[in-house]
């Protein structure tokens, strides 16, 4: 019994000191004759969307087996000489190129941009109109086939007839049973015929018949809250992603034109068009 718990206490012992590997990462799976440690989960997690993410780290153990599958499956593939297959060589070379050049474009431009700290502000009070909400209108319809149903509709609203009673005994859509009422709206959220003439109107204004391809309209606008201007703070961050677009994008082309430097690019118009319309015969 000594004799057990003394290799109990070996096992465990052997068991703690291969938990880390030389670079002090805790091992966290064996199998197989191979280890996930935590540095290789943390760069696998980096890897995934935000809300996969999360949910491998609600889920961390299924994950690391999924992840200790997919060392069977790479397994199996070398086995059966896949690694060799030309389409897989190809997409190697095509990843590992695309990954030097990330590399290279995070070390001489990511890595260098700067922004000064009032370079948002400035950017705001410069472009104010670009951070103008659009305006947010309600209205209710009266929907009908013809002009003439519209115009009789008209002339009885401005006999003093109610909007909403006559929205649910003649309009011809599902709005009917509420009056007519659309909801709240933005631009671009209606055909432009009828959104033209709703942001023509007034609070309270009712509209003549107006045709759209789903019949003639008698509109109302019920409400309307006016365009302004959103705070600073709401955009910061905004403008500042932007800025570093900027910046990125116009770095990378100078870096670019610096290594092209005088070398110029050829392009043969007639392959091109050959390769086109191959493409587009592929198509039909």
């Amino acid at each position: 019994m000594k004799f057990f718990k003394y290799l109990l206490i070996l096992g465990l012992v052997a068991f703690c000191v291969g938990c880390q590997k030389k670079d002090g990462s805790l091992v966290l799976a064996r199998f197989d004759g191979d280890t996930i440690t935590e540095n290789q989960l943390l760069r696998k997690l980096a890897t995934l969307p935000q809300d996969i993410r999360l949910t491998a780290l609600k889920r961390k153990k299924e994950f690391l087996e999924d992840m200790a599958s997919e060392h069977f499956l790479l397994k199996e593939a070398k086995r059966k000489g896949l690694e060799k297959d030309p389409d897989v060589v190809a997409l190697i070379d095509a990843a590992r190129r695309k990954i030097i050049v990330a590399k290279l474009i995070e070390t001489e431009i990511d890595k260098k941009i700067t922004l000064e700290a009032d370079a948002a502000s400035k950017y705001y009070e410069a472009r104010k109109q670009d951070f103008m909400t659009q305006p947010v209108l309600r209205a209710s319809h009266i929907l009908v086939k013809t002009e003439e149903e519209a115009t009789q509709i008209k002339n009885q609203l401005n006999q003093g007839a109610d909007f909403e009673e006559l929205a649910r005994a003649k309009s011809m859509d599902a709005t009917a049973q509420r009056g007519g009422d659309l909801g709240f709206f933005q631009k671009g959220q209606f055909v432009p015929e009828f959104e033209d003439k709703v942001l023509q109107m007034k609070k309270g204004e009712v509209s003549e018949p107006v045709k759209t391809r789903f019949g003639y309209h008698i509109i109302k606008l019920t409400d309307q809250m006016p365009s302004s201007l959103k705070e600073f703070k709401t955009v910061k961050r905004l403008i500042e992603e932007r800025l570093v677009s900027e910046k990125r994008t116009e770095a990378f082309k100078k870096l670019v034109e610096k290594l092209r430097g005088s070398e110029k690019i050829n392009v043969d118009e007639k392959a091109l068009e050959t390769f086109t319309k191959k493409l587009d015969e592929a198509k039909k």
